[in-house]
């Protein structure tokens, strides 16, 4: 049986409810089911908990940490092996930070980055500031404040790094083409698209994602109904949109109709309707879609119980039948929660990035995959990170060697909007309209500067209808476009077609 044992000092840092959402990973970062625990009683300082594994490798710590002047963020130490001694837990995050801040300069420079002399007065104060906390041991206070200005200080240098890796690798890719042909689109969502919400599109984006949900085309088993998404089909043909198709298979309840639950215990029937759908579907449009995304979220559980063997073979068969009813347009499998923190609390033998390398690896024909980040949504999304782990993320699922698609959502707000499902935690992230376009300035540009992004979807249109992610939307719920809108334009007007 495997412990790591943690101090930290008080809860303002870390939180009560925080030993819920922290997990132990491996050197590919997935994360190993694990018993948290707290070791003092509520109050006592300084706070003391542990986590309990089967095995007994080394593996870093992620955890929400309050950072001063920045918020809460999803942090993670360096590798760590299993003692009795409980870690300095402020003292080992900010290895992790200066640790990842260091070798991602080290990569990047590798591949021709050049580094200003502020970039790197900032990196070497954050670095002397670790190196201050180290030598202050064992006075526990000051090596406590060191740490966490070397926390802050690598943060702050970790997001510089990384725009002026965005401003180089686009300037680089600018001397190729003056307009990138990356996808920037939007999720239509299942109503007509028209007015005030048309125009944003319009202005915003060079690509629309129509999702041809399974629920609303088919009512009733056998009779579809096409109005909507033949609209919205249209409606992007006159405008000069390009279309992402799908996602046709997605096993939630917003995606499945009801009357499938009745063959739930039937697995070759509920397979049976999948297909038929899926022929429908990729029959009547075929032609008018430049990419079809095939299936999202089998990764995860879905309204129907099935186990992982099944949902890969619904993976399998939606790519077969799509693939023999339209031979020539790419198909692309997209995965949610690309960290799998799911995978800390539940039994499953694949993460997604192992799920997927197994679909790539049987040759179905998949031509890219999705990563699907939806972040402050927790459970049933992604933590905020540092700038640099957004980049490291998508650097992993490089390796597949296939292009990515990324879907995205980020709130204006936290708490709760009466016409989502999802709603976004409140957290010290500061979320506003503001912060959701800031922030999107910073991290789409990041994107695009890797060649291998060749398409990023935002998840929500608006808040005024239903929809899935709170306060996410580009056009606010009084139908007003949010400051989001403009940082899309005058990124699509800078880079894009």
């Amino acid at each position: 049986m495997g412990q790591f044992h943690f101090f930290a000092p008080s809860h303002q840092q870390v939180p009560i409810e925080s030993l819920a959402s922290a997990y132990l990973a491996g050197m590919e970062g997935i994360p190993w089911r694990s018993a948290n625990r707290w070791n003092h009683p509520q109050g006592e300082t300084p706070v003391a908990f542990s986590l309990e594994r089967t095995i007994t490798e080394s593996g870093n710590l992620n955890i929400p940490w309050r950072v001063e002047g920045i918020g809460e963020l999803m942090l993670s130490t360096a590798s760590l092996m299993e003692t009795s001694a409980p870690y300095n837990l402020p003292l080992e995050l900010a290895r992790g930070v200066i640790n990842r801040l260091r070798n991602q300069l080290a990569d990047w420079r590798m591949a021709g980055l050049l580094l200003p002399d502020e970039l790197a007065t900032e990196i070497c104060e954050a670095s002397n500031a670790f190196v201050t906390a180290i030598t202050s041991l064992p006075v526990h206070a000051a090596a406590v404040a060191a740490a966490q200005k070397a926390i802050r200080l690598g943060l702050r240098a970790g997001e510089t790094l990384c725009l002026e890796y965005s401003r180089q690798a686009l300037a680089a890719r600018h001397q190729h083409a003056e307009h990138l042909p990356t996808l920037l689109g939007c999720r239509l969502g299942s109503r007509p698209i028209e007015g005030s919400e048309a125009d944003c599109v319009a202005r915003g984006f060079n690509t629309a994602a129509v999702p041809f949900t399974w629920r609303v085309i088919e009512q009733n088993a056998g009779k579809h109904e096409w109005d909507v998404f033949d609209q919205q089909i249209t409606w992007c043909q006159e405008n000069g949109l390009r279309v992402i198709g799908g996602p046709l298979l997605q096993m939630d309840a917003q995606h499945l109709p009801d009357w499938l639950y009745l063959w739930e215990d039937d697995f070759e029937q509920v397979q049976s309707y999948l297909t038929q759908y899926i022929q429908a579907t990729v029959t009547r449009y075929r032609g008018r879609v430049q990419v079809w995304n095939c299936a999202a979220r089998m990764n995860i559980s879905g309204a129907i119980p099935l186990s992982e063997e099944r949902r890969l073979r619904l993976m399998v068969a939606a790519v077969s039948e799509l693939r023999r009813n339209d031979p020539q347009t790419p198909i692309v499998l997209s995965f949610d929660q690309p960290w799998a923190e799911y995978l800390a609390a539940n039994d499953r033998d694949l993460s997604p990035l192992h799920l997927a390398d197994s679909l790539v690896r049987a040759d179905l024909g998949v031509a890219g995959i999705g990563v699907e980040i939806n972040i402050g949504y927790q459970p049933a999304g992604s933590a905020l990170r540092e700038l640099v782990e957004y980049s490291r993320q998508l650097d992993r699922w490089s390796v597949l060697g296939l292009p990515l698609i990324v879907y995205l959502s980020y709130p204006s707000a936290a708490g709760n909007n009466e016409n989502a499902r999802r709603q976004a935690l409140a957290s010290a992230a500061d979320y506003s309209p503001e912060t959701q376009a800031a922030f999107m300035d910073r991290l789409i540009p990041l994107m695009l500067a890797k060649q291998f992004v060749q398409g990023i979807v935002w998840n929500e249109l608006s808040d005024a209808a239903p929809h899935e992610f709170a306060n996410a939307g580009v056009i606010n719920s009084d139908g007003i476009p949010k400051p989001l809108l403009d940082s899309l334009v005058a990124i699509r007007t800078q880079h894009l077609t």
